[in-house]
């Protein structure tokens, strides 16, 4: 982790939580592995996440990671139903039957990156390729990822995929960029399990002529069967920014498609196309918007409510300074973690938990730690609340490595100092509780 890294990590560290917005993402206690590129849920006990070099897994809810496949590239991940998780590389897709513990891999005739993978009701795996303009389509297998092989049809001289839904009717919905608004790329859907595809009009009552998508950004199908759709694009010669929505039985149609608001603006054609939105169990709704760090930030609309939140404090960045897709998965409580396209860090929320089970309660009283600043390698002694049972003590470097996990019931616990100087993250767990400090090693 680079130098600007670590300071925007003490900044974060060092100013407590006041608002709404910051109380919204915490991190999870490890965050370590690189740049994230997916995040996955197997049996609502396993968390998976892909990162540029690999798939880290976690069997606790992200208190703890370990690295369980080491890949070229990993671009996204996903588990299907039956349990079965795969990881798209380049030219390649990893697979594993055995929730990520061992992997096996299948070469596709492609050299672009597999953006996406999923299946439909008949278990049949759907994986699109695709780098801006440029890709090699759709692959399909149906004997659970062990072969894989185009479909095409229909798609035109364009293959660079961007997103792919399917609906409850087995009906598949593509976008594909079109840099030049060529009017080749876009949307598309199939009937066929993608052996045909077929272009889809984009047609708004306000608006003469169809609009062209340039840069297509969310691709979802909603639990009412809706399916929302935003993009940048060009409306006659002018460039747009929308976000809109049809029921899936009338998306072959021609009859026009509703705008949805995000950015509260007069100028409707000028919203924050939002990426993939994830529709939680309780109904409030989670996305993201694709920007530099002054704009690009999770948007979020309360099941109750009607207007999009922008919730931005909290969140990191990739090394280029952006905050890319941000990609969700749920717990069967309603708990919510995500990771941020090429940020490092893992991210999570009990905003939209469905259950009576209360949040652990963040750094309780009567916990003290000493002496702060410590020596390396010295004694550090913790004094904790009486019959507090079991107990669990981690300590993490700024990056989110663990350098040490120690498990007991003492209520004196005495742990040693890393070896190094700097400063650290030390985490206690206890009963519904979560104590967390920063330590200084000199």
């Amino acid at each position: 982790m680079n130098a600007s890294k670590v300071k925007i990590l003490i900044i974060l560290l060092l100013f407590p939580v006041v608002s709404f917005s910051q109380q919204f993402w915490n991190l999870t206690n490890e965050f370590w592995g690189g740049p994230k590129t997916g995040i996955t849920l197997v049996n609502d006990s396993v968390l998976l996440v892909g990162t540029t070099t690999g798939v880290l897994k976690s069997s606790d809810e992200g208190k703890h990671f370990d690295k369980v496949l080491t890949a070229s590239s990993v671009n996204s991940i996903f588990a299907s139903s039956n349990g079965n998780v795969f990881a798209g590389g380049t030219g390649k897709i990893y697979f594993s039957d055995n929730m990520g513990t061992s992997w096996d891999s299948v070469t596709l005739n492609t050299g672009y990156p597999v953006k996406q993978i999923i299946e439909n009701n008949n278990y049949a795996l759907f994986a699109i390729t695709g780098e801006r303009n440029s890709g090699d389509g759709v692959f399909y297998s149906e004997d659970n990822g062990k072969s894989w092989e185009s479909r095409n049809n229909g798609l035109g001289n364009l293959k660079g995929c961007k997103k792919i839904a399917a609906d409850k009717n087995d009906r598949l919905y593509l976008t594909m960029s079109d840099e030049a608004s060529t009017g080749n790329g876009g949307l598309f859907f199939s009937e066929t399990s993608g052996l045909e595809w077929e272009k889809v009009s984009i047609k708004l009552d306000s608006i003469n002529e169809p609009v062209r998508i340039t840069a297509p950004a969310g691709l979802t199908i909603s639990p009412e069967d809706s399916l929302y759709l935003s993009f940048y694009g060009v409306a006659t010669n002018y460039m747009v920014q929308l976000n809109i929505s049809k029921s899936i039985n009338d998306v072959p149609l021609e009859n026009p498609w509703q705008v949805f608001h995000v950015n509260k603006t007069s100028k409707w054609w000028e919203d924050r196309p939002l990426n993939n939105i994830h529709f939680s169990q309780s109904g409030d709704r989670y996305s993201s918007f694709t920007q530099m760090l002054n704009q690009g930030a999770t948007y979020y609309l309360k099941a109750s409510d009607t207007y999009w939140y922008k919730i931005d404090n909290d969140l990191g960045a990739s090394d280029d300074g952006w905050r890319y897709e941000q990609i969700f998965a749920e717990t069967e409580s309603g708990r919510i973690f995500m990771i941020q396209y090429l940020d490092e860090r893992i991210y999570t929320t009990d905003k939209s938990l469905i259950t009576d089970i209360n949040p652990p309660v963040k750094n309780p009283a009567l916990v003290h730690c000493y002496p702060n600043p410590v020596k390396a390698g010295g004694k550090l002694f913790l004094q904790l609340p009486s019959k507090v049972g079991s107990t669990e003590i981690s300590i993490c470097d700024l990056t989110g490595k663990r350098i040490l996990l120690n498990s007991g019931s003492s209520e004196t616990p005495e742990i040693t100092a890393p070896l190094k100087a700097g400063v650290y993250i030390l985490t206690v767990r206890y009963l519904d509780a979560v104590f967390t400090e920063k330590i200084m090693v000199n």
